[in-house]
């Protein structure tokens, strides 16, 4: 059975929290355990990290991902360098051996990874030359030369997230569209974005330093793992600002940053209309709005269109509720 693009991203996460488990439980039974014990709690931990997470992520995600087998090399060769940085000095011969073993097939790995760099690149910007939709482009590019599978959807929602994080302040390029249309302003969720990220970094701070009561390695896994979900808000708050809704010449192209998105021919709008906070979506209508009880107009369709969206599959609908600033000025230019 092939699982939803959703149901795969929370099985990532739960094989990282079982590596975060491993690591947590290992640590505290090697500082506990007697001297007379500890190579023996070494060892366990050693097979955990090299042996049993490996295994864990193989049936997660490798399998439902549909990866290349070889792709477990990369997962060994992090287990590896932890378990190195936290065991004994006199147990450390065997994480140098383990790695002399797969240093050639990761080299292979390497070189073909490289190989498919510049024929993605090549796709992309052509893509981005017709229209500049950074989430879009990036998957569709990589599903050309890698194929288009759900693996491939989920890593270009990845890079796509960590384009927009770290990248932040760089601006999307001019586009051909006649108009554009920003969805934040009207309620102010610039405001908001700033209120979060300011109570997540005061919250980073105090569990690192908790945490470093106890385990500098632990701290410093959850820590990064705060930072990844730090930069996916900031991520998606960029890509909100950078990605407004864009009316072409035949065609407007509605989205909620890399939320979802759906490039719709003017000639199947059936109607337009706006609506208050307090209006209720039915069951054939898309609730696309930055914030689901903010919505301001309602699109309704000819014809049934698909809605892209990030980590999970597309669907269609008729009728598609969201928020755009200026939302008047928007009908009208449809409407013309």
């Amino acid at each position: 059975m092939t699982l939803s693009p959703a149901a795969i991203h929370k099985n990532i996460w739960f094989a990282l929290l079982t590596a975060l488990g491993i690591l947590t439980i290992g640590l505290l039974l090697m500082h506990k355990a007697a001297p007379l014990h500890q190579d023996a709690v070494a060892s366990g931990f050693l097979f955990d990290m090299v042996i049993t997470f490996p295994v864990a992520w193989y049936f997660l995600v490798t399998r439902p991902l549909k990866l290349r087998k070889w792709s477990i090399l990369l997962v060994i060769t992090c287990c590896c360098t932890v378990a190195y940085l936290i065991l004994p000095a006199h147990q450390r011969h065997y994480i140098l051996q383990l790695r002399e073993l797969i240093a050639l097939p990761e080299l292979a790995l390497l070189i073909y990874t490289l190989s498919k760099i510049r024929h993605i690149r090549r796709e992309y910007r052509q893509l981005q030359a017709t229209l500049p939709d950074v989430a879009y482009n990036l998957h569709q590019s990589m599903a050309t030369v890698m194929g288009n599978t759900t693996a491939i959807k989920i890593i270009a929602s990845e890079l796509t997230i960590l384009r927009f994080g770290l990248f932040f302040w760089k601006k999307q390029p001019t586009s051909t569209a006649s108009y554009r249309f920003s969805i934040h302003r009207e309620i102010a969720y610039a405001s908001l974005f700033g209120v979060i990220i300011s109570v997540c970094a005061i919250e980073l701070v105090a569990f690192h330093l908790f945490l470093l009561h106890y385990s500098y390695t632990a701290a410093l896994i959850v820590t990064i793992l705060s930072i990844w979900g730090t930069l996916f808000l900031i991520g998606d708050f960029a890509a909100i600002i950078q990605s407004p809704v864009l009316i072409l010449q035949d065609k407007i192209l509605l989205r909620t940053g890399l939320r979802w998105r759906a490039l719709v021919d003017t000639n199947n709008i059936a109607s337009i209309q706006k609506v208050t906070d307090s209006f209720e979506p039915d069951s054939t209508c898309f609730n696309g709005g930055l914030m689901k009880n903010r919505v301001n107009i309602l699109f309704s369709f000819t014809q049934p269109v698909q809605i892209e969206r990030l980590y999970r599959k597309p669907i269609t609908s008729t009728k598609i509720v969201m928020t755009i600033d200026e939302a008047e000025e928007l009908m009208e230019v449809i409407r013309g």
